[in-house]
């Protein structure tokens, strides 16, 4: 068993494409961040890391500075797999600041991490994945989809703020004038206006070979229970599937039932889960 750093995104994707996609859909993060960097590279170079055995990748692992370590959903994961990982991390002294990903791959690391470094984990938020392939019809009411335009940057930038305060991702509350711009600019971002006001938003985040990401669902306060939300994730949906994706994923909290619940009754059926954590060192 060898644990290989690698620095070149193009080579390190092609070595590790074929393992991720044997769960294209769990795996949509590491998928969709590693073909982002070959688009366009990022300022700070990320950590790319893989485990081979007898010359062929078994698992890897990547962290794009300065979110969290990436632990994608791979059948054929071992402890062994996890308890080497962690020890190449510790003995060549990786910045650690939390792990993401499948939840028993994640516990393992964390058991060993903890035993390594004395470390407090502390959970963030339990995520469930869903995967939706064909929409359901839902009762359509008033109200378009549009691609948000430049006069609409300060709104997006607002809502993004309070998506992140809402999600408790302090990324994203602090970047959200830096997001908004650029959701804008590729197009990403969209709202779902009614008698000509904004009143509910979503955006397609990572692609994948086969698929499309959802995220930053959000409705402020005084538009909620309306079922805006309901009518763009779905128009959504929709205007990706027709655009040749074969299936469209996103992630809940686990701990809000009522979004859970919008995304079932559109067709999403859940396919994993993901857990967050963040280390604090004792």
């Amino acid at each position: 068993m060898k644990v290989i750093q690698e620095q070149n995104v193009e080579a390190f994707t092609s070595s590790i494409q074929d393992l991720l996609l044997q769960r294209e859909a769990e795996n949509n993060l590491p998928l969709g961040i590693l073909q982002r960097l070959q688009e366009s590279p990022s300022k700070e170079p990320p950590f790319l890391i893989k485990i081979e055995e007898e010359g062929s990748p078994v698992f890897m692992t990547m962290r794009t500075p300065p979110h969290l370590w990436i632990l994608p959903s791979i059948p054929s994961t071992t402890s062994n797999h996890i308890q080497k990982l962690t020890r190449y991390l510790f003995e060549n002294q990786f910045e650690v600041p939390g792990i993401l990903g499948e939840g028993e791959t994640v516990q393992q690391f964390i058991n060993e991490w903890v035993s390594i470094t004395g470390a407090n984990p502390i959970i963030h938020m339990r995520q469930g994945i869903y995967r939706l392939k064909e929409l359901q019809p839902i009762h359509r009411t008033e109200g378009e989809l549009i691609n948000a335009g430049e006069h609409h940057l300060e709104l997006v930038s607002k809502w993004l703020t309070r998506y992140g305060e809402e999600t408790n991702e302090v990324s994203v509350k602090e970047r959200a004038g830096e997001l908004a711009e650029e959701m804008i600019r590729t197009q990403r971002m969209h709202l779902w206006i009614v008698n000509g006001e904004a009143v509910s938003m979503a955006a397609r985040a990572r692609v994948t070979p086969h698929g499309a990401t959802i995220n930053a669902v959000f409705t402020p306060d005084e538009f909620k229970r309306r079922g805006y939300a309901t009518q763009a994730v779905w128009t959504l949906t929709k205007k990706l599937l027709d655009n040749g994706y074969q299936f469209c994923s996103l992630y809940t909290d686990l701990d809000n039932h009522a979004s859970n619940s919008i995304y079932k009754k559109i067709g999403y059926e859940w396919i994993g889960s993901s857990i967050v954590y963040h280390f604090i060192n004792e």
